[in-house]
């Protein structure tokens, strides 16, 4: 096991309704600091940055995601895969991966970062807490270990991580 992240980071809660990709891609990023040689970026600059990728209902589709994900600032690959992937072919979750999946609570397409498996589940940054949310509350993100079957509700789901020519550097101290 690498780094505790739910220790060391706070979880994001998104600024708006259609924000999670903002507020998952950051921490994300803030992850990375912690465990290779990686800038984080605040919520509000992804706003700024990804506003070219962002669809009229304030979402970031499945190509723009792509795009989105190669800019510089984040680097990140993209891939869709079926849902019992996640138990196939990422048995061990240890680094966080950005999930894209379907979530009607939420409203429709959703992302968390999951990392830290144990057995069949995942510790997930949820940034759509609380799920509801009055005038002058806002969110502010929370910790839930779900199980990997929380995420078949897709035909299939998007996992964004780290290059596979980065995820060898050897953590920042």
């Amino acid at each position: 096991m690498g780094f505790d992240y739910s220790v060391k980071l706070k979880p994001e809660g998104q600024l708006d309704d259609t924000s999670c990709w903002a507020a998952c891609m950051s921490w994300w990023l803030s992850a990375m600091v912690l465990s290779s040689r990686r800038r984080g970026l605040p919520q509000g600059e992804l706003l700024n940055l990804g506003r070219p990728y962002v669809n009229p209902d304030g979402g970031v589709g499945p190509r723009s995601l792509t795009r989105l994900a190669k800019l510089d600032a984040i680097r990140m690959d993209v891939r869709y895969v079926p849902p019992g992937s996640l138990l196939t072919d990422y048995a061990s979750i240890d680094q966080p991966l950005l999930i894209v999946f379907n979530y009607p609570e939420a409203g429709g397409t959703h992302m968390n970062v999951i990392f830290d498996q144990k057995g069949k589940s995942v510790c997930c940054m949820e940034p759509y807490y609380p799920l509801t949310v009055d005038v002058k509350a806002k969110r502010t993100g929370k910790y839930f270990r779900r199980d990997l079957t929380f995420f078949n509700k897709s035909a299939e789901i998007g996992i964004g991580c780290l290059p596979a020519a980065e995820s060898s550097v050897p953590p920042s101290e």
